[in-house]
């Protein structure tokens, strides 16, 4: 069963730092450092079998057998030889029991042979950075959370990283979600250790902390609606449910698959870092002012949104002229929207010299007279709009001028000669061309193109008022 939210979506103004550097990190120890695994243990396997532990432990295996793993004797006679050298080879179990029974037989040699090949099989990252509930370590506590088995244990926690953190993390700060997503991953190691104490079986992989931020996403939207994409056998679907009532099913999913999934994966470790997120973030939540928990809602789409997908489902289904008209109709409505406004000109560019193309253009060079939208959109249009007609209907003198001064304000001064060098040869004369050619002048001296700044000022002079 798999159940994952589909609705919420990060803002980018604010990008998710922490989860972004997480992903790269466990990454990048996959890559950097698991990567050389295979090589450690050709080195501790070709030490092993070159050695004379083959011959004297063989029949030690079975006294193993017969005294501590009675269970194993049905699959030591079936698989044969291939299960006891990977018994022989990867059980802690085996070493653990076999070292002490060496010591009083005082067998110094096989005893020397026998930690040699430990010391190399335990420079596997599994080993060495894994958790091992009956003998856990420092390393192992933070370390495990880095480590995976594979390429598919990998992206699969990763994917589940970024479909959660996203959101948590911005909800959160930086600083509390990289906190509890810790907190959350050594809680899922103790509740582990707990379950499974004695085990000499290592655990590797980030589940556990990365269902903690599943936890921590369950408490940051606690009662809001959320829409939810799931998995059950061949079945699936979609859902809309307050983000709290996944949480026992996530949690019931944990319990199920500890009774009857697969063996090698640390259910409780899931379970304990789950609980661990809800638990923290609740507290967080509880002792933290609520004006500094920022969660991302997901609002209806807005009219200018609804019209821009009507318009963009109607050129989707070749209907051009339709979608033309419509960009039209949805731009006077909203002439404020950019995204309108530029499907209007894109739509509209299939007929450069029609009268559509040059009006959708002129909306978004009006947007210049509005403080606070950008200019950088509108002064790009300009360059665009000059270059790709042969008579920029658009730029009429009004125009010009409104543009140019804007242009003035946003120090875009190649813009304001462009536009001016236009009004001039349109023949227009206005009190603004004057003040705007000074700046002009005033912005090439301080650049020392003394050139330029003389071009500038004989266009400002020619502007001045006729003295008679």
């Amino acid at each position: 069963m798999l159940i994952i939210p589909i609705q919420n979506k990060p803002d980018w103004r604010r990008p998710p730092l922490v989860c972004f550097a997480l992903i790269l990190i466990n990454l990048l120890v996959f890559v950097l450092y698991q990567s050389g695994d295979e090589a450690r243990w050709q080195v501790a396997e070709e030490y092993y079998f070159s050695s004379e532990l083959p011959v004297l432990e063989e029949q030690r295996f079975y006294e193993f057998v017969d005294a501590e793993k009675p269970e194993w004797r049905t699959q030591a006679q079936g698989a044969g030889e291939e299960f006891i050298y990977q018994q022989l080879l990867w059980s802690h179990e085996f070493h653990n029991w076999l070292l002490p029974q060496l010591r009083d037989e005082g067998e110094q040699q096989w005893l020397d042979q026998r930690n040699q090949f430990s010391e190399l099989r335990d420079r596997l990252s599994s080993f060495a950075y894994g958790l091992t509930p009956a003998e856990p370590t420092l390393q192992g506590l933070f370390g495990h959370m880095f480590l995976h088995g594979s390429w598919e244990h990998l992206l699969g926690n990763m994917i589940f990283l970024l479909l959660f953190g996203l959101s948590v993390e911005l909800a959160l700060g930086a600083a509390w979600f990289i906190g509890l997503y810790l907190l959350g991953g050594l809680a899922a190691a103790g509740l582990h250790m707990g379950v499974e104490a004695g085990s000499l079986i290592p655990v590797i992989g980030a589940s556990g902390a990365v269902s903690a931020v599943m936890g921590m996403f369950v408490a940051v939207y606690g009662v809001r609606r959320l829409r939810f994409f799931y998995t059950l056998g061949f079945a699936f679907g979609e859902f809309t449910a307050p983000a709290l009532l996944v949480l026992p099913l996530w949690l019931g999913k944990e319990v199920f698959g500890y009774f009857f999934g697969n063996d090698n994966i640390a259910y409780w470790a899931h379970f304990g870092g789950l609980v661990a997120g809800f638990v923290g973030t609740m507290a967080l939540i509880r002792f933290r002012p609520s004006r500094e928990i920022q969660v991302e809602e997901d609002l209806p789409p807005t009219p200018e949104q609804l019209a821009l997908a009507r318009i963009e489902s109607l050129q989707n289904n070749g209907k051009l002229l339709e979608a033309n008209q419509a960009a039209a109709s949805a731009q006077r409505q909203h002439p404020q929207s950019l995204a309108l406004i530029h499907k209007f000109i894109e739509l509209s560019r299939l007929a450069p010299e029609s009268e559509a193309h040059h009006r959708a253009w002129l909306a978004l060079f009006a947007l210049a007279k509005a403080p606070e939208q950008d200019f950088a959109p509108v002064a790009s249009g300009v360059e665009t709009y000059m270059e790709s007609t042969s008579e920029p209907r658009a730029l009429n003198a009004r125009t010009c001028l409104v543009l140019a001064q804007r242009a003035a304000r946003e120090k875009h001064w190649e813009l304001v000669e462009r536009l001016l060098q236009r009004l001039q040869q349109k023949e227009q004369r206005h009190p603004l061309m004057a003040r705007l050619a000074n700046g002009l002048v005033e912005h090439y001296r301080r650049c020392g193109d003394e050139e330029r700044a003389r071009k500038a000022q004989d266009f400002a002079r020619a502007l001045q008022p006729e003295v008679v």
